[in-house]
């Protein structure tokens, strides 16, 4: 399982986003979690595809929160809510993201691979350490992801280019190293050396 989630502000062609996925679902045995963070244009164009009741399974149309779809057979479930990411990471096998802090944060913490697709500021310097530590491939472009355009060459181009980020995320290499990261985070103590620091560098300047 695959959980995906983006900077929605750059995502200017919802309707191509999930197509690009749609493609890369009816390629490959690949499930994804896509969150819309309430990004209203992403909701309409997940309504857009979503299946009337009738034409749902009894499953689907009781099992989905009001808040969620399932699209393309159940492949893609989309939620505009809120889930804790040390909760779902840990069951999902690759992270898509766009190398924020905290997605990176927790998705280290759950030592599965990543893939990121940074838009701006920090999120590049993110992108390019996860690279840097053996946990993601090469970031991707935003053209590799988002598209202006739902012409179907260029929503295969990107498909192609998603699920060969999503091979070399699985490889491996790329898994012990997400899983040699984890344990490392995992015998930290981020808080006790946080008082440390505040104790012997900070309160002293203070006091003074």
């Amino acid at each position: 399982m695959t959980s995906t989630s983006c900077s929605m502000g750059f995502l200017r062609n919802p309707k191509a986003f999930l197509m690009v996925l749609k493609a890369v679902i009816e390629k490959t045995d690949y499930r994804f979690i896509l969150f819309s963070s309430g990004y209203q244009p992403l909701d309409s164009a997940i309504q857009s595809f979503a299946p009337s009741v009738a034409e749902s399974s009894e499953y689907q149309a009781s099992a989905l929160h009001c808040d969620s779809n399932l699209l393309f057979n159940g492949r893609l479930f989309c939620f505009s809510g809120s889930i804790p990411y040390s909760w779902l990471f840990p069951k999902c096998a690759v992270a898509i993201h766009h190398a924020g802090s905290g997605s990176t944060a927790a998705a280290l913490f759950a030592g599965i691979p990543q893939i990121s697709c940074p838009f701006l500021l920090d999120q590049f310097y993110w992108a390019e350490r996860l690279h840097w530590l053996g946990v993601a491939p090469e970031p991707l472009r935003r053209q590799h992801l988002i598209l202006d355009t739902d012409n179907a060459s260029s929503i295969n181009n990107a498909a192609d280019m998603l699920i060969g980020a999503i091979k070399s995320a699985l490889s491996p290499e790329i898994k012990a190293q997400a899983t040699r990261i984890a344990n490392k985070l995992s015998s930290e103590d981020g808080i006790g050396e946080a008082l440390r620091i505040l104790k012997e560098r900070v309160l002293p300047q203070i006091e003074s």
